[in-house]
C-alpha cells in the first residue's frame, strides 16, 4: 500500500515582488520542519520547501507527487498560497490542500473558498487533517521538528521553548489572535536542541523568552548551560522584552548559561510612539539604557525600527535615524520598516475607523515597505522616504564611523559571533538590498517594478502563472483587496473582519474537524 505523500510549503513574497531566497537572514522560518515532525516518519513521506530561504516553489513534479499540500506563511503570503493551490489543482486534480497560520485565523471564511482545510488552531491541528485525508495512525506520538528535511537551517539552529506572548502590542498578530502564553516542558526543549545536531548558535523563536514563571526561566538557563558545557551547542540567543532588563541579575545568569545575545522589539526611541503601540513593557527603562546594559554585559543586542508616518512626520523619523547612526554606544538596527496594521489588530481597527487606509489596498502591499495609509506629510514625500529607506537611508560614511567607534568601545566585552553579528548590521543598513529576499527576476533593474505606494504598486511576476491555468483556478492569481475604491473594508473580507476590522468571535470560526465543503477539480 502506497504511503501518504505530504508536501509542506512555507509561502513567502518578498519586498521586491519576486524572490531568490536568503539563507543568511536570521531568523529563518521553521514552521515546515515543525509540521513535518508532527507526522510519523515510518508511515508518511514528507517533503518541505521554504520560499523565504529557497525562493519561489516551482517544482510542478512535486505537486503531482503529493497527496496532500500543506501551506503556511505570514500575512502577505495569502495570495501566494492561492497561487500554489491553483498550480497543484492544475497538475494534480486529486490533491487535498490545507492551510494554516495567522491568516487562517483572521480570514477563515474567505480561506474556505480556496482551500479544503482551514486550520484555525495550532500546528498540531495538522493531525486532524491527516486523519481526515488518510485515516487514523499517521500523526506522530512524540513530535519532533524534522531538521533533517530543512537544509536551509545550517550554522544557526532554531527552536522554541514556548508559544504566544503575555503582552498585547497594538500592531502584533499575537494580539489579534489573543492566544494564551504556553510553556513547553524543559525536556521537550532538550529533545529539540539535540535533534538538530551541533550548531554554533541556537536561536529561540519564542515571542518572549522571558515570559512565564521565573522558575521556568531559570530551568531553561540551567538546561542551556549544560548543553553548552557538553558542547552540544556553541551558544544561544533569544527574543526578550524590556522587562527582562529591569533585573541586572538576568544578564549575568544568561551570560553564564552561554548566551550570545538577544533580539528585542525596540520599535522606536520615542516614548510617545511606544505608548501608541501599547508596548508598555518598553516604557520600563529608556531604550538606550537597555541596549547599553546588554552590550556592557557582553551580550549583543539586536532590534528593529518601526516607523509610522501616519502618526509622525518625516522630520521626526529622520531625527531618530540621525540619533541612532550618531550613537556608537548602541547597535544599529537589523531592519527598518513601516508600521503594518495587520488584519484584526487594534492598529488595523484604528486605521480603518479613522479612514486612514488607502483605497484599493492589497494585502500584498502590507509588507512594511509600501505606503498603505494616509500620512501627516504629503504622500509624495513619504513615498520618497520609503524609496530611500529601501535603498539605504543612512549615509555610508556615518555608518562606517559608527562601526569603527562601536568596535573600539565594545571590543573588550563583545567577542566572536557577538561582535561579528553586531557589525553585520552596518552592512544591512548600508546595502539594504543584501538583506531583502531578492529582486523580481522578470523585471529588469533592482527596484524598477516598485512605486512604494499601495494604490499604484504592481504585484509582480509571481502573479503571472508559469503554466496554463484552467479558467476555474485563474482567480487564484488575483490579489486580495483589503479596501475598496472608497477606502472602506472590501467586501471580500467583510464577512471575516466585520465593520470594526476585528475578527469574528472564535465560536463562529470553522474548524478543520468539520472541514468546509470545497469542490475540487
Amino acid at each position: 500500500m502506497k504511503r501518504p505523500r505530504v508536501l509542506i510549503v512555507n509561502c513567502y513574497s518578498d519586498n521586491h515582488r519576486g524572490a531568490r531566497g536568503n539563507y543568511f537572514f536570521a531568523p529563518q522560518p521553521m514552521t515546515g520542519a515543525v509540521l513535518a515532525g508532527l507526522m510519523q516518519r515510518e508511515k508518511v513521506d514528507v517533503r518541505i520547501h521554504c520560499e523565504f530561504s529557497q525562493g519561489p516553489f516551482e517544482d510542478l513534479a512535486a505537486l503531482g507527487w503529493a497527496d496532500l499540500l500543506v501551506l503556511t506563511g505570514l500575512n502577505p503570503a495569502f495570495d501566494r498560497m492561492k497561487q500554489l493551490t491553483a498550480y497543484a489543482r492544475t497538475v494534480n486534480p486529486r490533491i487535498a490542500v490545507a492551510m494554516g497560520g495567522s491568516l487562517a485565523r483572521a480570514l477563515p471564511r474567505l480561506s474556505s473558498r480556496y482551500f479544503d482545510y482551514v486550520c484555525t488552531g495550532d500546528v498540531e491541528d495538522v493531525g486532524a487533517v491527516l486523519h481526515d485525508v488518510f485515516g487514523p495512525g499517521y500523526a506522530a506520538e512524540r513530535p519532533l521538528p524534522r531538521y533533517d528535511l530543512a537544509n536551509w537551517l545550517r550554522l544557526v539552529g532554531f527552536a522554541e521553548s514556548s508559544r504566544n506572548c503575555n503582552f498585547r502590542c497594538g500592531f502584533c498578530s499575537m494580539t489579534a489572535e489573543d492566544r494564551q502564553y504556553a510553556a513547553y516542558d524543559v525536556e521537550d526543549v532538550r529533545r529539540q536542541v539535540e535533534a538538530m545536531g551541533y550548531r554554533t548558535c541556537v536561536m529561540f523563536l519564542d515571542q518572549n523568552f522571558y515570559a512565564g514563571t521565573r522558575s521556568f526561566f531559570r530551568a531553561r538557563l540551567a538546561l542551556l548551560r549544560q548543553l553548552c558545557e557538553e558542547r552540544k551547542i556553541g551558544g544561544w540567543s533569544a527574543l526578550v522584552t524590556t522587562d527582562f532588563y529591569a533585573n541586572p541579575e538576568n544578564l549575568r545568569l544568561a551570560k553564564e548559561a552561554g548566551c550570545i545575545g538577544f533580539f528585542s522589539g525596540v520599535e522606536s526611541f520615542s516614548r510617545e510612539q511606544i505608548a501608541a503601540y501599547n508596548k508598555k513593557q518598553n516604557l520600563i527603562l529608556p531604550q538606550e539604557d537597555v541596549i547599553c546594559r546588554s552590550l556592557d554585559a557582553g551580550l549583543v543586542f539586536h532590534y528593529g525600527m518601526v516607523f509610522d508616518p501616519t502618526a509622525r512626520r518625516i522630520t521626526g523619523l529622520m531625527e531618530e535615524i540621525d540619533f541612532i547612526v550618531g550613537n556608537p554606544k548602541i547597535t544599529l538596527p537589523n531592519f527598518l520598516c513601516f508600521a503594518i496594521p495587520l488584519l484584526g489588530t487594534p492598529l488595523f481597527a484604528q486605521r480603518l475607523g479613522e479612514g486612514s487606509l488607502l483605497p484599493d489596498l492589497k494585502l500584498r502591499d502590507m509588507d512594511g515597505r509600501s505606503v498603505i495609509c494616509h500620512t501627516l506629510d504629503p504622500l509624495d514625500d513619504v513615498v520618497a522616504f520609503a524609496r530611500k529607506m529601501d535603498r539605504g537611508i543612512m549615509p555610508r560614511r556615518k555608518l562606517a564611523a559608527h562601526a569603527w567607534k562601536f568596535h573600539a568601545r565594545y571590543r573588550g566585552s563583545l567577542r566572536g559571533w557577538s561582535m561579528s553579528s553586531a557589525l553585520a548590521n552596518t552592512w544591512s543598513m548600508a546595502f539594504p538590498g543584501l538583506g531583502t529576499n531578492g529582486r523580481d527576476r522578470k523585471v529588469s533593474g533592482s527596484a524598477s517594478g516598485r512605486s512604494y505606494l499601495a494604490t499604484t504598486e504592481r504585484t509582480g511576476s509571481l502573479y503571472r502563472p508559469i503554466i496554463n491555468i484552467p479558467e476555474r483556478w485563474r482567480q487564484h492569481f488575483a490579489p486580495l483587496f483589503i479596501t475598496d475604491g472608497a477606502g472602506e473594508l472590501h467586501e471580500a473580507v467583510c464577512a471575516d473582519l466585520g465593520v470594526s476590522g476585528r475578527p469574528a468571535a472564535e465560536s463562529t470560526l470553522p474548524d478543520i474537524r468539520t472541514p468546509p465543503t470545497t469542490t475540487r477539480a
